[in-house]
C-alpha cells in the first residue's frame, strides 16, 4: 500500500521532501505555520488505512523555561503558549499560582477576567472556522471573517496596548481596569462573531462539509483524554466551566448548557458546528457579564510584595481552553521560580488522536478531517 508525506500550512513553508502531499486550510487558519507532518498510508481506492503524526518541529522547552523565571517572569512565558488564545495560558498559570498562595482576587477582576477569556475563546474559535470559508469556496464571508478577526485584535490593543500578547494578567489580578466604553466594544463584538457563527452553520448545512467524516466515538474520547468542543461534538459535556466551574462560570450554567445535543454524531460537521455554539456562548456569557460589571466596582489587583515567593506544595489546575482541558501542575519548593511546572495541552491530545480519526478517510478529504480536529503549534510542541 502506498505511502504519502502531508504537509500543512502555506505552500512555502514546509519541512518534507518536495513531493510530499500539500494540505491548505486557507491563510487564516493556525495551521499555516506548518510545523506538522502527516504520514499516511492508503490503499488502492485512495482511502486512508494507517496514519502517523509527526509534531516537534516547534519544540522551545516552554515547561524548563517557566523553571528559570520568577512568578511574575511566568505569567509572560505563559501569554506566548497557545498564540491564538494567550490570555488563556497567563490565566491557567496565575490562577495554579494564586491557588497555592491563597490569593482570592477582586470581585471585579474575576468578572473581567470572565470577560477577557470568552473574547480569547472566540479569537481561536474564528482563526481555526476559517478553514469551512477556505474549503466551502465562501470568499463573502471570508472576508468579512477576516475583518471581525482584525477587529478583535484592535480590540485586544485597545485594552492591552498589544495586539497578540495582552499580558492583562497578574497574580492577584489585571493589570488594569477595562472601561465601560471598552467592554460594550468587547459585547458588540460577540454579538458580531455569534452572528457570523450563524451564518457558517448555514454554510455547513447546505455544503455537507464533513458530513460522515472522522467520527470520534465516546470510547474514543475517553482512550485519548479528548474534551472541549471535541467531545461536545461527541455527544459528551466535559466543559470544566460547567464541571468544575472556575472564576464567575458557576453562575452561568444556563448560557453554558445552551444548544448541547448529547446525539451529536462527533463527525467533522459536528465538530465544526459546536465551534460555531461555543462562540454563541461566548457572546451570551459577555453579555451576562458586562451586565454584572456595570453595577460591580472596586479594584483589579491586590498589592503584593515586590519579591514573591509561594509556600512549598503542589497543585493541579484545569482550565477549559479554546480546544478543551489545559493542565497546569505547579510545584513550588519555596523559592521565586516554579520547581516544576508542567503543561497539560488540548492540542497534544487531539493532534494524538488524529493517527486513529483520519483511518477510513479519503486522501483527498484528509483536508477536511484535519481542519475539525484544532491544534495550535506553540500549545502542541510547548
Amino acid at each position: 500500500m502506498p505511502t504519502n508525506l502531508i504537509t500543512l500550512g502555506s505552500p512555502a513553508v514546509g519541512l518534507a521532501d518536495p513531493d510530499a502531499l500539500h494540505a491548505d486550510l486557507g491563510p487564516e487558519h493556525p495551521s499555516r505555520t506548518g510545523l506538522l507532518l502527516v504520514e499516511v498510508t492508503t490503499d488502492g481506492d485512495d482511502v486512508v488505512r494507517a496514519a502517523r503524526i509527526q509534531p516537534g518541529f516547534n519544540h522551545r522547552s516552554a515547561e524548563k523555561l517557566f523553571e528559570l523565571r520568577d512568578y511574575r517572569q511566568v505569567l509572560m512565558l505563559a501569554d506566548r503558549h497557545d498564540w491564538h488564545s494567550p490570555f488563556s495560558g497567563e490565566l491557567g498559570a496565575a490562577l495554579v499560582c494564586e491557588h497555592l498562595m491563597g490569593l482570592v482576587p477582586p470581585q471585579r477582576a474575576t468578572w473581567l477576567r470572565t470577560v477577557l477569556a470568552e473574547q480569547a475563546r472566540t479569537t481561536s474559535h474564528l482563526a481555526h472556522l476559517s478553514a469551512v470559508c477556505f474549503l466551502t469556496g465562501e470568499e463573502e464571508l471570508a472576508a468579512d471573517l477576516r475583518a471581525l478577526r482584525s477587529t478583535g485584535r484592535e480590540l485586544v490593543l485597545a485594552i492591552s496596548g498589544n495586539r497578540v500578547h495582552p499580558m492583562l494578567n497578574r497574580l492577584g489580578g489585571l493589570a488594569l481596569d477595562v472601561p465601560a466604553g471598552r467592554l460594550e466594544q468587547v459585547a458588540e463584538w460577540m454579538d458580531q462573531a455569534a452572528d457570523l457563527a450563524g451564518r457558517l452553520v448555514e454554510v455547513l448545512a447546505s455544503s455537507g462539509l464533513g458530513r460522515g467524516l472522522g467520527i470520534v466515538d465516546a470510547a474514543l474520547v475517553d482512550d485519548f483524554g479528548l474534551s472541549g468542543p471535541v467531545a461536545a461534538a461527541s455527544g459528551l459535556q466535559r466543559d470544566l466551566r460547567l464541571r468544575n466551574p472556575y472564576l464567575c462560570y458557576d453562575r452561568m450554567a444556563e448560557q453554558l448548557s445552551a444548544g448541547f445535543d448529547p446525539h451529536s454524531p462527533g463527525d467533522a460537521a459536528a465538530r465544526f458546528r459546536e465551534l460555531c455554539r461555543q462562540v454563541d456562548i461566548s457572546s451570551r456569557l459577555v453579555r451576562r457579564c458586562t451586565e454584572e460589571l456595570a453595577a460591580l466596582d472596586g479594584p483589579v489587583d491586590t498589592k503584593l510584595s515586590k519579591i514573591i515567593k509561594i509556600p512549598e506544595s503542589e497543585a493541579y489546575l484545569a482550565i477549559e481552553a479554546p480546544w478543551g482541558m489545559a493542565g497546569f501542575h505547579l510545584v513550588s519548593r519555596a523559592g521565586t521560580t516554579p520547581w516544576r511546572l508542567k503543561l497539560r495541552t488540548p492540542s497534544f491530545a487531539n493532534v494524538q488522536a488524529l493517527e486513529q480519526v483520519l483511518v477510513g478517510t479519503p486522501l483527498q478529504q484528509v483536508d477536511v478531517v484535519l481542519a475539525s480536529l484544532g491544534w495550535t503549534n506553540g500549545d502542541l510542541d510547548k
